[in-house]
């Protein structure tokens, strides 16, 4: 084989490598493309559904946010509410128990009287006059049971 057989096998070599890399690097990109084609239609079709249904969560969160504000306006009445009826409970309770402690403070001091009083009659009754002969005799009787009880011969 000659040197001009030599370069033109190499040149047609050469030749088919580059007409094969080129036919592959063309089905490759044929087949990104193909990729990118459908992508982008299954993202056209994503956003298409996504769209409205965002739109309508975005409608809902505003509704939520009315009814949630139509609340919070609620629960403020409810609490000026509350505090209204706290304050009148107490007045109520203050006006009610300021006189039932002074009628009750009154009947206990009442009570008190009446037996303090029942106690002096029935210990003034109870107790004898002084020369009583009965009490003369008692008296004589504890005097006489002292000097028993002390020892013979104690000095006095």
């Amino acid at each position: 084989m000659d040197g001009d057989t030599a370069k033109a096998i190499m040149w047609l070599g050469l030749a088919l490598l580059f007409a094969l890399a080129g036919i592959g690097t063309g089905y490759v990109l044929w087949r990104v493309g193909r990729l990118l084609r459908r992508t982008e239609r299954d993202l056209h079709r994503t956003v298409d559904e996504i769209v409205p249904i965002m739109a309508k969560a975005g409608v809902s969160m505003d509704r939520v946010n009315d009814q949630l504000g139509k609340v919070d306006v609620m629960m403020d009445s409810a609490v000026d509410m509350t505090d209204a009826l706290d304050s009148t409970v107490r007045a109520v309770s203050h006006a009610i128990t300021e006189p039932v402690k002074a009628v009750s403070t009154t009947v206990a001091g009442a009570a008190e009287a009446a037996r303090s009083f029942r106690e002096r009659v029935t210990t003034d009754a109870d107790t004898p006059p002084v020369a009583d002969h009965d009490s003369q005799q008692r008296v004589g009787d504890d005097l006489a049971s002292d000097a028993a009880a002390e020892p013979a011969g104690s000095p006095s």
